[in-house]
């Protein structure tokens, strides 16, 4: 009898666990942007995501991986097998919480004309396992 009591109340646990919400990440459109900066013969981007958990659950461990799907935006940056390589850090985003991403990369040189960056650059959030969790477009682009 207590060898099925204890089956139960597991089971009872399992199945409760495997029903709890999920965390449900998103971004914050007026809060995320690309920002260019010309300074001399320094050119640099910068994408800045305020990434928002709309769930009471905290998220897993999530990385912010980046994609250019654009060759003439791709050829502007000086490293561009750094976009793909993915050794940010991992981040959680507690429930109800906001977290901001922001990475900067260095360009050979300005684009003739800032918004044909804008729809271009998309912001991918991978979980821990390989799995994509939400994907975003950056739209906004602003020179500093």
């Amino acid at each position: 009898m207590k060898h099925t009591w204890i089956i139960s109340l597991t089971s009872l646990f399992l199945l409760l666990t495997a029903c709890a919400p999920k965390a449900d990440i998103s971004h914050i459109e007026e809060e995320t942007d690309i920002f260019l900066f010309n300074e001399g013969d320094d050119v640099s981007i910068s994408f800045n995501a305020l990434m928002n958990n709309q769930s009471e659950r905290p998220s897993d461990e999530l990385i912010l991986n980046w994609e250019v799907n654009d060759d003439e935006a791709r050829n502007l940056f000086s490293e561009p097998e750094l976009l793909t390589e993915s050794e940010d850090e991992p981040f959680s985003i507690g429930g109800g919480e906001r977290f901001m991403v922001s990475e900067t990369y260095l360009l050979d040189e300005a684009p003739e004309d800032t918004e044909a960056l804008s729809g271009v650059i998309e912001g991918v959030v991978i979980n821990e396992d390989g799995e994509e969790v939400y994907r975003f477009t950056f739209d906004q682009v602003e020179e500093v």
